[in-house]
């Protein structure tokens, strides 16, 4: 009798492979990427799913979109400090959030936050110094919010509020992990520990975002940041606009998105380019040939084709959404030759397709070259989504980019670096990919014209 199941690992007889998912979710997804092009495993009394095949997450993602929904239990936790925002929300309420948010991102709007993301990072490095030794994880983490906050609100946020909003978002992500992964849900209404520490971060954060919502509210002025597009849109149908909730919830998720998964990239980026001192060589003999010492502009982008390959290298070798939130399929669906029934959890893992050596010879190798237009061209689209994939593929896509394009061009010109030797490089699998003991690093001022000094 053929089995009627993908095939994957067996796991404990009782809890299956909840407690691997529980202790090391990041090396378990890989683990059941190698069991084929759909896998599956037992969680608890539950059967899982995994679709490691490019087509297959087309196919899922794209051809049953209208059959599926987010995992509710990973919406639930989410919504405890992010509410009902684009990440959470879902059916015909997601559809509607998302057009009143999407001319916020429009690309004549992105582009006019160019400039701020230079001058911010011209800023951050202006208190770098020769030869000391700088933890770049923090100092991205800073960079990156103070980039959000300017070009979300418009508003200089002081840096003890930085530091309590990015400390706040770190235990949000350890405490969110942590109920995901249980076999039974933890209602939020219970005053246990973890979850009196989710009300105490959350707040917090409402503190911040709900006082500029209210001024902004109060002025009624286009301030040309995010805020006030999302403030003057309205619905097609109805032509109301967003309550302060609705706005509250689409802020937070927004600063969440935009402030920790590309200063994760970043950090990643520089640790790879650390590890191999030739390509940082390549990339600064372009920075010097095309910018001359100049800050980079939006218009220079296209002429800095290597930088590119660099950003999108570094974001298949460690994607800052490693994994996806489940998608529950709402009928019985076919994939990869197998009927799953309704209500069957399936997993895509960026970080896991990222590493597959069929789409990616030596898939640990850091190899920007991945990425010339031949090589892209020839790759299935999906087998690199970093962002996500379908119809909720990440809306600020363009935006991350271009950041992270900038970003690094303009540290590139003014440093080299190399990794301090008593750092211990470890990933940090929350909900996105950073790192557990920061990532320090030994600065050395340059000039574009003589190198390292």
């Amino acid at each position: 009798m053929p089995n009627i199941y993908p095939p994957g690992p067996r796991g404990h007889w009782l809890l299956g492979i909840m407690p691997q998912m529980t202790r090391n979710a990041f090396a378990l997804t890989r683990h059941l990427a190698s069991y084929g092009d759909l896998s599956s495993a037992l969680f608890g009394p539950f059967r899982v799913y995994q679709a490691n095949h490019p087509e297959l997450i087309q196919q899922f993602l794209v051809g049953n979109r209208d059959k599926l929904i987010k995992d509710p239990r990973d919406a639930n936790v989410l919504a405890r400090f992010l509410g009902r925002g684009l990440l959470t929300n879902e059916g015909e309420n997601h559809k509607q959030m998302r057009k009143m948010v999407q001319p916020a991102f429009h690309m004549q709007r992105i582009r006019s936050y160019a400039d701020t993301m230079v001058h911010y990072t011209t800023q951050m490095l202006d208190t770098w110094h020769d030869r000391t030794v700088r933890d770049v994880d923090a100092e991205m983490m800073k960079l990156t919010l103070a980039i959000v906050s300017k070009t979300l609100f418009n508003a200089d946020i002081s840096a003890a509020e930085t530091k309590a909003v990015s400390d706040a978002l770190d235990q949000l992500q350890a405490d969110s992990i942590y109920l995901a992964t249980r076999l039974f849900p933890i209602p939020a209404w219970l005053p246990t520990r973890i979850n009196r520490r989710i009300k105490a971060a959350t707040a917090v954060i409402d503190q911040i975002v709900l006082r500029v919502i209210a001024e902004r509210r109060a002025s009624a002025t286009d301030e040309g940041d995010l805020l006030s597009q999302i403030l003057l849109s309205e619905d097609e149908g109805s032509g109301e606009r967003m309550s302060d909730q609705q706005v509250r919830d689409e802020v937070i998720t927004l600063v969440l998105a935009g402030h920790e998964t590309t200063a994760n990239a970043l950090t990643w980026c520089m640790y790879l380019l650390s590890q191999h001192p030739n390509k940082l060589r390549r990339l600064q003999a372009e920075m010097d040939s095309v910018l001359d010492g100049r800050p980079p502009t939006l218009a220079d982008l296209p002429h800095l084709p290597y930088n590119e390959m660099v950003i999108k290298e570094t974001l298949r070798m460690y994607p800052p959404a490693w994994s996806l939130s489940a998608r529950v399929t709402q009928e019985p669906i076919t994939l990869g030759g197998y009927d799953l029934p309704k209500n069957s959890p399936v997993m895509v893992v960026p970080n896991a397709v990222h590493h597959d050596p069929r789409w990616w010879p030596e898939p640990d190798r850091f190899d920007p070259e991945r990425f010339t237009p031949e090589n892209e061209k020839a790759r299935h689209k999906y087998a690199w989504i970093p962002f996500g994939a379908g119809p909720r593929v990440c809306i600020g896509n363009t935006f991350a980019l271009m950041e992270a394009q900038l970003v690094l061009a303009t540290i590139v010109q003014r440093f080299d670096w190399a990794i301090d030797p008593t750092q211990r490089v470890r990933v940090e699998p929350q909900l996105t990919l950073g790192t557990k003991s920061g990532m320090r690093m030994r600065l050395f001022a340059r000039q574009p014209e003589i190198g390292r000094t």
